[in-house]
């Protein structure tokens, strides 16, 4: 699937670039975009840079980041912080404010905004995850369209969304996995008879449940 991509009038030329060259961009228009960086559908996208991250996040200089946010979830259905680095970027940066506050922030955006904060690398890991995000959310591995309430509203918890979006599980499961995981973190703790002592699992969807937290294949035979 191909999508048409806004790329921000304000942004760099080289991001309008890098869009260009993305291979399933059918099309890149340069606007002034009321929120964000990047619109493809319904996915909003304000890119940062690392330190533009810290200086907009950590209010140390320019327009304060949570306000950008907020902005960024007011004007579409999924909204996301991208920033142009690694984690251990923030390591090297003189900024007088300690990695483990940058991150902890990052958290903070992504659990009480519902926004996720996804470090993605250079350029052009942050355009193909951003086209990636457009496209995985207007189509279903399936290409049958998604049934009415099978994803939950934006103003559930990013987890709880996340676990909707695992393959055969639907808004009722997803809230159990919620109340028992509540963190996507307290999931991959689980093991597959943890999953499968649930009302609902059984072992083939356990090994759904377990593989696509992982990002893997779920095969038999597989831990």
């Amino acid at each position: 699937m191909r999508v048409a991509t806004t790329v921000d009038d304000r942004e760099p030329a080289g991001v309008a670039a890098a869009v260009r060259d993305h291979p399933d961009v059918t099309e890149v228009a340069v606007d002034r975009l009321s929120a964000g960086d990047l619109a493809i559908g319904s996915v909003g996208v304000e890119r940062k840079t690392p330190r533009d991250y810290v200086s907009t996040a950590m209010g140390r200089s320019g327009p304060a980041l949570e306000d950008q946010v907020e902005r960024l979830a007011a004007a579409y259905d999924h909204a996301y912080v991208l920033v142009e680095g690694e984690f251990r970027d923030f390591e090297t940066l003189r900024t007088g404010v300690s990695p483990a506050s940058i991150r902890g922030s990052m958290a903070s955006i992504t659990a009480r905004h519902g926004v996720p904060v996804v470090p993605c690398g250079d350029l052009d890991g942050l355009v193909d995850f951003a086209v990636r995000l457009g496209r995985k959310h207007v189509e279903d591995p399936s290409s049958r369209p998604l049934p009415t309430g099978a994803v939950s509203s934006s103003r559930e918890p990013t987890p709880k969304r996340m676990y909707g979006c695992i393959e055969g599980i639907g808004p009722q499961l997803a809230a159990t996995l919620y109340e028992r995981y509540p963190t996507v973190e307290a999931l991959l703790e689980a093991d597959l008879a943890d999953l499968t002592e649930i009302d609902g699992i059984g072992e083939t969807r356990a090994r759904t449940i377990y593989a696509a937290v992982r990002g893997i294949d779920s095969e038999p035979g597989s831990p």
